[in-house]
């Protein structure tokens, strides 16, 4: 706890300097147009990046985070968006 009272009064963020975790979400969509549902991924908050792609999946996306904490509610808010019919999360463990 004192360290803790110690990074606040120096402002410093116990968080600073943190490995960036590394997500891909593989999505599959119903019949939507992938370009339209893309632009969606890309608007919700801790996504990198989205590309529309061929194959099993139609759009992957990238999201780095401070930890893994955040990655469910990324899910969560993709499985939200029209047209998205499954979200398959892939957490990277080693570069």
């Amino acid at each position: 706890m004192a360290r803790l009272r110690r990074l606040h009064v120096t402002g410093t963020s116990p968080t600073m300097g943190a490995v960036l975790e590394t997500a891909y979400f593989l999505i599959r969509l119903d019949r939507r147009t992938p370009a339209e549902v893309a632009r969606a991924v890309r608007r919700v908050p801790g996504i990198a990046e989205a590309a529309v792609t061929m194959g099993e999946f139609d759009i992957i996306a990238i999201a780095h985070l401070e930890g893994t904490r955040g990655f469910p509610e990324i899910s969560q808010a993709l499985e939200q968006i029209e047209g998205v019919q499954r979200v398959t999360t892939c957490v990277v463990v080693r570069p």
